[in-house]
């Protein structure tokens, strides 16, 4: 069974938490499992799922995470508002003009100044997930 937030929290600075940090942050998981080396913890919010892999080792770190939206969104500031990643995910995108079924973005962390890589999922012209990973985009 999935925990059940009222309002999603914000997504802002998720990568490199600690898994305690990232518990204060949304809530106790509503399921944790250990697949090979990493930790996927499940959490969900009106709206919102969430699914977050930590790296294993002596302190598990968030690694990356996927916000998959119940409804999908209009464009990438709606997508990104929704989990608090607005004005960060910055500059808006219509999904219907996306080249293909991404829309990608440098990711700034404030808190610690690294780069991460968000990605958007388009299906059917809305944004139906947004991803961020620990890594910085290949194309910069």
């Amino acid at each position: 069974m999935e925990s059940e937030a009222t309002e999603p929290a914000t997504c802002a600075c998720l990568i490199d938490l600690t898994e305690a940090e990232l518990s204060d942050r949304l809530g106790s998981p509503g399921n944790r499992s250990r697949v090979g080396d990493d930790i996927w913890l499940m959490f969900a919010a009106r709206g919102v799922e969430m699914r977050v892999r930590c790296g294993a080792a002596d302190s598990p770190r968030v690694a990356s995470w996927t916000a998959t939206f119940a409804t999908p969104r209009r464009t990438l500031r709606d997508a990104a508002s929704a989990v608090g990643l607005w004005p960060d995910a910055a500059p808006d995108a219509d999904p219907v003009a996306a080249e293909a079924p991404l829309l990608r973005r440098a990711l700034r962390c404030p808190r610690t100044g690294a780069t991460h890589t968000l990605t958007a999922t388009v299906r059917g012209s809305r944004i139906t997930q947004i991803s961020v990973f620990d890594e910085a985009p290949e194309w910069l």
